[in-house]
């Protein structure tokens, strides 16, 4: 019984092995990182939309002879917000803070300006924010109040975020199908350059279908090696970025870190996986619609 695969194996592309890892490394670890990217900004954008959604921001007001609102009344509405922590979530705006959105941080500079009273909520009840809404009303003395549902300005943000989406995942196809071809294209000059070698094995009995998979398990195989070292460097390439930029997320804390960073090397692995398994059965019918319908009948 003849052995196909290691005849091919010890013959065909066997030069091309360190090129071949070498290029597998560079390409999957553009396609992964594309992936990586993809499912980090998807997770981060969506948890970020939800819980800026929920929030809405109220303005009340100074009177026309007033710097800023009296504490007693400001106290008053922090009290109220208390008495909902059950149920909402609050933050009251510092002074200082508004300062510096102005760009205003010296006494000088606050001669002749009043400062609001700002505090934001966290909720999507309706009904909850219209009955904070009214209660502010009272407590504050009939004082003019602004309220901001940031839900409502959120749909410009949550379209440009749909768009970067797009743009990432249409940049992962086209690298995967660039590689698929390229892989193709190598194997068919290969094949060409190999045409005695391989009619001599169709002569021995080897058939198309044996000689597609053999060819196919053998440029996989060559092509592994790359893959995990990519799918590793990618990861720690991802979970380096992850820490740096996800201190600047109110969401993200040490538990969200370990799941979206477990939940990334699943994600990579299932990728890459699932990204050979389809090039295997890819290369395959290529290679049996190759020796089937092209080389043979035209050499």
């Amino acid at each position: 019984m003849i052995y196909f695969q290691e005849i091919l194996k010890k013959t065909l592309l066997k030069q091309e092995e360190k090129f071949f890892h070498g290029l597998s490394f560079i390409i999957i670890s553009l396609i992964t990182v594309h992936i990586a990217v993809y499912f980090n900004f998807y997770k981060f954008s969506s948890i970020w939309l939800e819980l800026e959604s929920k929030k809405t921001t109220f303005i009340i007001s100074n009177s026309v002879d007033e710097k800023k609102i009296p504490l007693d009344v400001s106290e008053k509405i922090k009290t109220y917000l208390s008495t909902k922590s059950a149920k909402v979530e609050f933050d009251i705006i510092d002074n200082n803070l508004i300062k510096e959105s102005l760009g205003l941080s010296n006494l000088t500079d606050m001669s002749g300006l009043s400062l609001p009273f700002i505090f934001q909520i966290k909720t999507d009840d309706k009904s909850l924010i219209d009955e904070i809404y009214t209660a502010t009303i009272d407590i504050s003395e009939n004082r003019l109040i602004e309220k901001h549902s940031h839900e409502d300005q959120l749909f410009e943000i949550s379209s440009f975020v749909n768009r970067i989406k797009l743009i990432i995942f249409m940049m992962c196809l086209v690298i995967v199908t660039l590689f698929a071809f390229l892989v193709m294209n190598i194997v068919k000059a290969a094949l060409i350059s190999n045409f005695k070698f391989l009619e001599m094995l169709q002569i021995m009995g080897a058939s198309s279908f044996e000689l597609s998979k053999n060819i196919s398990q053998s440029i996989i195989k060559k092509i592994v090696p790359g893959a995990i070292l990519s799918t590793i460097f990618v990861y720690l390439l991802s979970t380096l970025l992850m820490k740096l930029f996800g201190v600047n997320f109110d969401f993200f804390d040490s538990s969200f870190f370990i799941e979206i960073n477990i939940t990334t090397f699943i994600i990579l692995i299932l990728f890459t996986v699932t990204f050979l398994i389809l090039l295997l059965f890819f290369l395959m019918s290529y290679l049996f619609y190759f020796f089937e319908k092209r080389f043979f009948d035209k050499f």
